[in-house]
């Protein structure tokens, strides 16, 4: 596979901290992909997940994201 990436799952339980909303963050896990479309491709499309990887110009990438469906 040619890139790593470190994928969390978001939860949606919402948390009110001192006036500011904050959202559940799962465990890091590693996956493997040839790109970010095939990577979003295996993930669950109704879930939201924040992904961290470097890309082809060995930039730092973080974003947040759903899974697509297959079609």
């Amino acid at each position: 596979m040619r890139y790593s990436y470190k994928v969390r799952e978001l939860s949606e339980d919402k948390k009110v901290v001192n006036g500011d909303d904050s959202v559940y963050v799962g465990e890091t896990q590693e996956m493997q992909a040839m790109s970010f479309k095939k990577l979003q491709r295996k993930l669950d499309p109704k879930k939201k997940y924040f992904i961290e990887y470097r890309n082809k110009k060995n930039n730092h990438v973080s974003t947040i994201t759903k899974g697509r469906n297959n079609g």
